[in-house]
């Protein structure tokens, strides 16, 4: 009786006795053991392909086939030459050496599949002795582009805010010590404007938080309108924003920018019928010899408090006492 079965290409047999089980197991144990492997190799989320040295293709689950753009049958009738990008496919008789040296070699490579589709893939393989048939390559490809495309969503989250798509305090931090140290080299100046919505808590209370975002996401999209790409806008705190200049050529320019952010908040928003309005204390601040982000930003925002006091919708830049 032949107590195998073939999954992805490549015969599986039973070893139950090898897994833990009893030396006599029953039959539906052994199926499930089996059905439960084929389905961990089917559902993962990386491309497995097993091969002989010589190339000839024993396993493939359809994640692999599904990265290179052919059928299941037609990669399992292909070889690894097939598929590795012409100008790296010098490398595969060395890398098998390294492979069959080490507990696993990990790497990155270039495929082409179907249709010239161009995949970048980072390979982890390893040779397993597979009795009878001898040393099989088994290897595991993950798609870099989904790996970058997660690490561009950590990125966002780090550097980001989630309501309104602005820089977070960290990233403007980092846009800040870039914009400084590069100061001194030219005769610009670096600017920042802190930017407090007045008694914005009303919006809220009278419409809602949910139409309190919408204003602030509103006010944030404003914002970026109003800048330079070179600029750095980011909210801050609830109704908080700091717009970073890195080159302006003097102080008046500091004076006009905050002008036109301070006049593109204040215009009228209309939101599903409803329109709200809302005014801002702005607060200035500029570079000076030997200074950190931490320091342009306090004095950015005593500026900012100091207008508050003189009265809503107004403006202060913090000078430096001679």
């Amino acid at each position: 009786m032949d107590d195998g079965c073939e999954v992805g290409g490549m015969e599986l047999h039973d070893s139950c006795a090898h897994d833990g089980c009893s030396r006599t197991p029953s039959p539906s144990k052994c199926q499930l053991q089996l059905a439960l492997k084929s389905a961990l190799l089917e559902n993962i989320g990386d491309g497995i392909i097993a091969h002989t040295p010589e190339g000839l293709i024993v396993y493939a689950n359809e994640r692999a086939a599904e990265m290179l753009g052919y059928p299941l049958p037609e990669l399992l009738s292909l070889t690894p030459w097939d598929w590795i990008a012409p100008d790296l496919r010098y490398q595969l008789p060395s890398r098998i050496r390294r492979i069959r040296e080490t507990d696993g070699l990990l790497f990155e490579s270039r495929c082409h599949g179907r249709d010239g589709l161009v995949v970048c893939v980072e390979v982890h393989s390893r040779i397993v002795d597979v009795k009878p048939w001898g040393e099989i390559i088994v290897s595991v490809s993950r798609d870099m582009a989904a790996r970058s495309a997660a690490q561009e969503t950590m990125r966002r989250l780090a550097f980001y805010d989630k309501l309104t798509g602005l820089s977070n305090r960290a990233r403007l931090e980092e846009r800040i010590e870039v914009a400084l140290s590069a100061a001194p080299h030219h005769n610009e100046v670096v600017g920042l404007i802190y930017m407090d919505l007045d008694d914005f808590k009303p919006v809220n209370d009278t419409h809602g938080h949910a139409m309190g975002d919408r204003v602030l996401r509103v006010i944030g999209e404003r914002l970026l309108n109003c800048v330079r790409d070179t600029d750095t806008v980011a909210r801050v705190g609830g109704d908080e924003f700091i717009a970073l200049f890195p080159r302006l050529p003097d102080r008046l320019e500091l004076a006009s920018k905050a002008q036109v952010l301070a006049e593109c908040i204040e215009q009228p928003i209309v939101i599903d019928g409803i329109t709200v309005r809302v005014t801002v204390s702005v607060g200035l601040a500029t570079y000076r010899d030997s200074e950190h982000h931490d320091e342009l930003i306090t004095r950015a925002d005593h500026a900012m408090y100091r207008a508050k006091l003189h009265g809503c919708a107004g403006w202060e830049e913090f000078l430096v006492s001679a």
